[in-house]
């Protein structure tokens, strides 16, 4: 598999959250000290309190995303591994953030890296429930969210992206849902958009997910339309 990937956000944006982390951390440190040496000065405590806790959620973020050990281009990079050079992984390059180009089409994957138990229920909305959860957030850690309503949105945009590009040929374009966090319990059988464990992609694509190859020049056009030659 050939990997295009934009280095340069992810090591901007992996610094960002590293850098705005600690920050952070000092700034609350710094509203502590304010409280116990100077009770009077509230508007500066106040200040720095606020001031610490938004570096700390944006830091706590980006690194999640960017730079942790289950940063999510490196994690799904790592859980496709071993498919062979029909298939290019895009990432950070195009509308959407994680794009797998392979012989039938477009695959959007939308990854999470939260742990616990994350449950889509029949009415379509998503649980998810793990221990110090409140605290994991509070020091960055996303939301599961709408992880279906995210993939749909992200494969509109690559959608519009080729329309646009390609405005002759129709591209088959999906999403799927990713967990790569190794400490997750899932059950995703009502979610709309498939969703699996990391180490179930590869299974997945090459077997449920396997698509009837494009014709070799339709699949030449859009691997020009998206970079990937």
């Amino acid at each position: 598999m050939r990997i295009i990937r934009n280095e340069r956000r992810i090591n901007l944006l992996g610094s960002i959250g590293k850098y705005a982390t600690l920050a952070g951390l000092l700034t609350l440190l710094a509203s502590l000290v304010i409280s116990f040496t100077r009770p009077e000065w509230t508007v500066p405590m106040l200040v720095s309190l606020t001031l610490g806790f938004g570096l700390s959620v944006v830091g706590g973020s980006f690194a999640d995303r960017y730079a942790n050990p289950l940063a999510h281009h490196a994690t799904l990079a790592n859980a496709l591994k071993g498919l062979d050079d029909q298939y290019t992984l895009l990432q950070y390059v195009l509308p959407a953030s994680h794009v797998l180009l392979d012989p039938g089409g477009c695959t959007v994957f939308v990854v999470k890296a939260q742990g616990g138990e994350v449950t889509c229920q029949e009415s379509g909305r998503w649980r998810h429930h793990q221990r110090g959860k409140f605290f994991r957030q509070f020091a960055g850690q996303e939301a599961v969210g709408a992880p279906d309503y995210e993939a749909e949105r992200q494969s509109h945009k690559l959608e519009r992206y080729l329309a646009k590009q390609l405005p002759d040929v129709e591209v088959d374009v999906r999403a799927a849902i990713v967990f790569v966090n190794p400490d997750v319990t899932l059950d995703a059988t009502d979610s709309p958009v498939p969703a699996f464990y990391g180490k179930k992609v590869k299974a997945w694509l090459r077997g449920p997910g396997k698509r009837k190859p494009l014709p070799a020049d339709v699949h030449r056009q859009i691997v020009e339309a998206l970079g990937a030659d």
